[in-house]
């Protein structure tokens, strides 16, 4: 199975948006231990905890503070930082928020876009830009089938459309403006993203492990819904693939589904059944399930495309990344030091997939 390559990334230099965010959180420690020269751009970190704050991300990176829809910022930032590849993973991240505020998710997620690539296009200097947005861009056909790329793009939900607006204006840049200066583009749609350190407000695990720690009671909504759960290292470690291999001209532009193991989209209900074992905590009621609800049921992407383009896949079985998740937080509970922590887990993440490439028969990669 493909992987990292260690020389292309030591002394890259690389800007991420949204730093002070959990994946954003992830990638810069990510990139660091690659010996990459990182920049971050954001707002400051949305919620308290946070990992940005509570492992210091902010001292291992070029740490820049503004808003995406600031055309000026990121323009000074770029042009202070000198990125050759960007991650733009800034954004109004909460389906629930959207409800509450949906001007400013839309806002945020479609012109904060756009602007980012306009600052991008004007910059002229980046080999590869790498626009984050979400499983829940295409448009709901009510079945069970997972989503393939080049299925139609729809949001029933303000969150949903806003990134499936992203897609759009990422595909206009990509196509009449970045591509001719030499700028490759290609739009990752993820699953539901689980790890250490995601504090995020309406969250299955976060509001799980807060009543945990409170020794509360925790109310879990839509427990018959599915979703295609996955590892936070395993999808940043695709980002990094991919990064890598359409800066080099090894992959196409376009979008890229990153998702579980074929087969592996499970129901709330059993993330929770799971979440309770590990943690040894009963304080958790679901929710009765009703008709009417304002969210999809059925979620399930399909990652064919990634790994037949990028050679990679997920090594952790759902139940694996669950597993994964609470250990982190079971430990920084205990010890504190969420900074040594998250790079041992990195560590141990690429050891094994290192392990699993050995075994596949391919020695020359990170």
């Amino acid at each position: 199975m493909a992987q990292l390559s260690e020389g292309f990334w030591s002394g890259q230099r690389v800007l991420v948006t949204g730093h002070t965010g959990f994946k954003g959180s992830w990638l810069v420690l990510m990139l660091d231990l690659l010996g990459s020269d990182v920049s971050g751009f954001s707002l400051p970190a949305v919620t308290a905890p946070s990992l940005f704050a509570d492992a210091g991300v902010g001292e291992i990176c070029h740490d820049y503070r503004g808003d995406i829809r600031d055309e000026a910022a990121i323009r000074g930032v770029l042009d202070a930082a000198q990125p050759q590849i960007i991650f733009h993973l800034a954004a109004q991240a909460i389906v629930a928020r959207g409800y509450a505020a949906p001007l400013e998710t839309l806002s945020s997620n479609v012109m904060g876009t756009a602007t980012v690539l306009e600052a991008v296009r004007s910059y002229g200097q980046a080999t590869a830009v790498i626009v984050v947005t979400t499983d829940k861009v295409y448009r709901d056909t009510g079945g069970a089938d997972a989503y393939r790329e080049s299925d139609p793009l729809g949001g029933n939900d303000p969150y949903g459309a806003s990134k499936a607006c992203a897609e759009l204006v990422t595909e206009c840049y990509r196509e009449r403006y970045l591509r001719p200066i030499g700028t490759r583009v290609a739009s990752v749609r993820a699953g539901n993203v689980i790890g250490g350190g995601d504090w995020g407000q309406a969250r299955l695990i976060p509001d799980i492990v807060r009543a945990w720690a409170l020794g509360e009671q925790v109310v879990v909504r839509n427990p018959g819904h599915v979703r295609p759960w996955q590892y936070v290292l395993e999808v940043l470690t695709g980002y990094l693939l991919l990064a890598e291999k359409l800066s080099q001209g090894q992959a196409p532009e376009g979008a890229y589904n990153f998702g579980p193991r074929d087969g592996e989209a499970i129901a709330v209900a059993s993330v929770v059944a799971r979440a309770v074992d590990l943690l040894a905590f009963e304080k958790v009621e679901l929710e009765p399930a009703h008709a009417g609800g304002l969210e999809v049921s059925q979620l399930r992407i399909d990652s064919t495309k990634v790994r037949n383009v990028l050679g990679f896949k997920n090594l952790l079985s759902v139940e694996e990344a669950i597993g994964e998740t609470l250990r982190w937080y079971r430990i920084a509970d205990q010890q504190g030091d969420q900074l040594a922590l998250s790079r041992q887990s990195i560590k141990d993440y690429w050891d094994r997939l290192s392990s699993s490439t050995r075994q596949e028969g391919h020695d020359d990669c990170y």
